[in-house]
C-alpha cells in the first residue's frame, strides 16, 4: 500500500510493500493519486517527504507481473498514460517534495523520485530505468524530458538504452541528488 502520515505540517508518504522492494501495483498508483489530491488540497502540509519501506528501495519500478495481463501494445500506452498522469499530478503539488531514497530507485521509482523537487540518498542507493532488460517498453516522452533535464542526455541514454545503474556518488556529481547520507542519518538530512 501507499500510506501518508502527517505531522506538524510535514507528510510522509510511504509506499509499503518491502516483499517486493516497494513494485508498484495499479492499486498503489491509484493510492498515490489520491494522496496527491488530498495533500494538493491541505494547506496545512508545508511539505512532502517521500520513501519506501523496509531500507531495500525506494520503488523498484511498477511490479511486471502485471503486465502479464496485457494483450496489444494499446495496453503498454494507456499503462504510459495513467503514469504520466500520477507524475503529472505529483509534480503539481503545491509545496516543496522530497524523495528518501535508500536502496533501489529504478523505473517509475526513478520517475517518482525524478519528480520531487530534492533528493537525498544513502551511499547504496541505484538510480536507472533497467526497461532494455526487462520488458523493452517505453517511457512517456514527458518523463524522459524530466530524466535528460535531471540526469543530462548521455546518462540518460546510457539508463535506457543500456540498462545501466547510476550510484549516489555519480548522482550526486551531476546535481541530481542534494545530498547523500548514511542511513542512520538519511532522515536528519531529509528534515533538514
Amino acid at each position: 500500500e501507499v500510506r501518508v502520515h502527517i505531522e506538524e505540517g510535514i507528510a510522509t508518504v510511504v509506499f509499503d510493500r518491502p516483499q517486493a522492494r516497494n513494485a508498484m501495483t495499479w492499486g498503489m498508483y491509484q493510492q498515490l493519486a489520491a494522496i496527491c489530491t488530498r495533500l494538493a488540497g491541505d494547506r496545512s502540509v508545508r511539505a512532502v517527504v517521500f520513501r519506501g519501506a523496509g531500507g531495500q528501495a525506494f520503488v523498484a519500478g511498477t511490479d511486471i507481473e502485471q503486465f502479464t495481463a496485457f494483450t496489444s501494445g494499446e495496453d503498454g500506452v494507456a499503462y504510459e498514460r495513467q503514469i504520466e498522469a500520477r507524475i503529472s499530478q505529483l509534480c503539481a503539488l503545491p509545496m516543496p517534495t522530497v524523495a528518501l531514497v535508500e536502496g533501489w530507485c529504478v523505473g517509475g521509482g526513478l520517475a517518482i523520485a525524478t519528480a520531487c523537487d530534492f533528493r537525498v540518498a544513502t551511499p547504496s542507493a541505484r538510480f536507472g530505468v533497467p526497461i532494455a532488460k526487462t520488458l523493452g517498453n517505453c517511457l512517456s516522452i514527458q518523463n524522459v524530458a524530466r530524466l535528460r533535464a535531471a540526469f543530462g542526455h548521455q546518462r540518460t541514454r546510457r539508463m535506457l538504452m543500456l540498462a545501466e545503474l547510476i550510484g549516489a556518488d555519480e548522482a550526486l556529481a551531476c546535481g541530481y541528488l542534494h545530498a547523500v547520507a548514511e542511513t542512520h542519518a538519511i532522515n536528519a538530512t531529509a528534515q533538514a
